[in-house]
């Protein structure tokens, strides 16, 4: 199970993690205690952590580890909202380091900075010899500023330009002049070869503010989570229907997650024997584990079951790994093949041990309902408990586990999720309750 590092150490109070950021250059025993500190002050918004906070990124020193921190600290900073802190931040924008350049670039554009003279010091990087222009695009794109649209339409033409630098400059032209017709070639983006580009693809289709792309996102090989968050971040309002687009069907589909219906690229010299397919169910490339998960359908499901089976102890602390090995198992028993080995997985991956954030959950909550659905109604409120399940989307796919039963109970099941914070699961209990 990957995690940050800092994520397992002592927890760290508010007033530890500010002594040790007032403590002056180099009376830190490790200068990683720096950053420990940034990190976990993170957890305490409160005037007082923002100016310690300030108060350490005005320091000077070069040190890497201190360089690494300070920004760090911006980035805390900004999800603090702390709009005082701009000037200061701003003062970065021609530093040596290129990437906290980047980082006050961003920081900037999320903390809505309005002031010209800094909006134009940004405009100014797009001349210059910089990495990472697309976040300057995006950065722009976000405060909506149109002064440089000519140079963004000249990036996004020129053939030097990466796609992610192209696919930035046309959400840009999109979202700042309205030029839908644009929408197209981003759309293309998303059977880009390279993963890292379907990735920006997709912030760049959230970026462009249309959801009417939706429906071209949905099979797209690549990771549900993007999806989710592209629909999450797209769809403001509380309507079943927005461009001609069905919410609750466009969700429905990612989270049941189909590899049927992904449009998986072309793999040069992919093989096709079940012991490689496993392997590939472990790359990173989610292209190549839909491809295999395609071709596994078609060897016998109890063959299958035994090769999963095989490399379970290797797939369970690889949480990618996991969630293609938990719809392999979601596909064998859909299929009428019944193990109930498979249960002490679930119970394993159910278990506090692992955040309720993971990818895999909403898998693993369907899988739980195929093999032990009396056991799934007894745990209701626990799927309904915003509390013991936080993350929104398990709690929508318990509700895609009632709508499947289709019965009575169901529907007074439902209830208990009418009012939850999240206006996607709102949304699939009244359909489940009132249709």
């Amino acid at each position: 199970m990957k995690s940050n590092p800092f994520n397992n150490l002592p927890k760290i109070n508010k007033k530890d993690a500010i002594n040790i950021l007032q403590k002056r250059i180099g009376k830190n025993k490790l200068s990683v205690e720096y950053y420990k500190a940034v990190f976990h002050l993170a957890n305490f918004p409160c005037e007082e952590s923002e100016i310690a906070l300030i108060n350490f990124i005005k320091l000077d020193n070069e040190q890497l580890e201190f360089r690494i921190a300070r920004r760090k600290a911006i980035e805390v900073l900004t999800l603090f909202d702390c709009k005082k802190a701009i000037p200061i931040i701003a003062g970065y924008l021609e530093n040596d380091d290129e990437y906290l350049v980047e980082v006050a670039i961003w920081s900037l554009g999320k903390l809505k900075c309005n002031d010209i003279n800094i909006i134009n010091k940004i405009c100014s990087i797009l001349y210059k010899q910089f990495n990472n222009k697309r976040v300057v695009i995006q950065t722009l794109t976000n405060l909506g500023v149109k002064n440089e649209i000519e140079k963004i339409r000249s990036l996004s033409k020129d053939k030097q330009s990466s796609y992610g630098l192209k696919g930035a400059s046309l959400a840009a032209l999109i979202r700042l002049s309205g030029e839908k017709d644009k929408l197209s070639e981003l759309k293309d983006f998303l059977s880009l070869s390279n993963q890292n580009d379907r990735h920006c693809a997709v912030q760049d289709i959230i970026n462009s503010g249309y959801v009417s792309v939706i429906p071209y996102l949905i099979p797209a090989p690549i990771s549900p989570s993007f999806k989710i968050k592209a629909i999450d971040s797209l769809w403001s309002n509380e309507l079943l229907f927005s461009e001609n687009v069905n919410l609750l069907d466009s969700l429905d589909s990612i989270i049941f997650d189909n590899p049927k219906n992904i449009n998986t690229l072309k793999i040069k010299n992919f093989k096709t024997d079940i012991k490689f397919l496993i392997d590939q169910l472990f790359h990173t490339d989610f292209n190549r584990c839909y491809q295999s998960m395609k071709e596994l359908e078609k060897y016998p499901l109890d063959e299958v079951l035994y090769n999963l089976n095989l490399n379970w102890d290797r797939a369970k602390v690889d949480y990618g790994a996991i969630y293609f090995f938990i719809n392999a198992y979601k596909n064998i028993l859909e299929n009428g093949f019944q193990d109930q080995l498979i249960l002490e997985k679930v119970d394993f991956l159910m278990s506090d041990y692992w955040s309720d954030y993971m990818k895999f959950k909403s898998s693993v909550i369907q899988v739980y309902s195929y093999l032990n659905v009396n056991r799934f109604y007894n745990d209701l409120n626990r799927f309904s408990d915003e509390r013991l399940t936080p993350f929104w989307k398990n709690r929508y796919t318990a509700l895609l586990v009632l709508q499947r039963d289709k019965n009575d109970i169901d529907k007074e099941s439902a209830k208990f999720f009418l009012n939850d914070s999240h206006r996607f699961v709102r949304l699939k209990a009244k359909q489940i309750c009132f249709n």
